[in-house]
């Protein structure tokens, strides 16, 4: 259990030095550098520094008890707390990131997720992405098999509220019947065209900004979100080529 723990306290930039210095600490509740020492066979001063480092970093507090200084490391649901708390402003900061690396001209890459949620990041990632609209493949028959019904409603909904509108090419055979949420046009921002009836479709192909997200079938469990200017661009002419050919009905 302790190598798990030791393992993710390195994943969060910690050394292995301090990452050990905090789960001894946690054992102990309380303790001055000094038991902490000769807990851990190292010498005080280095303790000591390391406490410091952990005490600015958020993962450990220091009271003053007369003369001595006890350090008491942050409880395990504050410590979840603090990186949840991390979690949020990056994702909120995200559009920034994003921003000054796609100034820089960097090369293309691809993310590759995987498991029940792996859908949730391509439509998460539309919003964090672009704030007016997006073309896409995707019948609905496949959105509600690689993604629940709850979500996908409040999604598109949230969607309206942010003014994000969103074109659509399906096949008329694969739609859902009785479904405003999913096929009323003007109230959810929508233009729905179909693509002639021998078309097949297996995946959800969502083009945005400089992006691509790809939904697979729940069978694959699989999505990737392709970040590539080029790509996106040309798959978008593609996109408004069989959008001019298409049918409104």
């Amino acid at each position: 259990m302790k190598n798990n723990l030791l393992s993710w306290l390195l994943s969060t930039g910690l050394d292995e030095q301090r990452a050990s210095l905090y789960l001894t600490a946690l054992t102990k509740g309380e303790s001055t550098a000094s038991e902490l020492a000769k807990t851990m066979s190292l010498g005080r001063t280095a303790v000591y520094d390391n406490l410091r480092v952990l005490q600015k970093r958020g993962y450990m507090n220091v009271i003053q008890n007369g003369k001595r200084h006890v350090f008491i490391p942050i409880h395990p649901k504050e410590l979840y707390k603090k990186f949840d708390s991390q979690r949020q402003q990056l994702k909120d900061l995200l559009p920034d990131f994003l921003a000054l690396y796609s100034e820089s001209g960097s090369q293309p890459f691809v993310q590759l997720f995987q498991g029940p949620y792996a859908a949730r990041e391509v439509y998460e990632d539309i919003f964090t992405t672009t704030k007016s609209g997006y073309s896409y493949f995707s019948p609905p028959q496949l959105t509600l098999q690689v993604i629940d019904r709850s979500y996908i409603e409040q999604w598109v909904k949230k969607r309206v509220t942010k003014g994000i509108t969103s074109r659509s090419l399906r096949v008329k055979a694969q739609n859902i019947v009785g479904e405003p949420v999913f096929n009323k046009e003007s109230e959810y921002l929508r233009q729905i065209r179909y693509l002639p009836s021998y078309v097949d479709l297996k995946a959800s192909i969502y083009i945005y900004e400089k992006n691509i997200g790809v939904i697979s079938t729940i069978k694959e469990g699989t999505a990737f979100i392709i970040h590539s200017a080029d790509l996106s661009f040309s798959l978008l002419q593609i996109f408004n080529f069989l959008w001019s050919i298409s049918k409104d009905s």
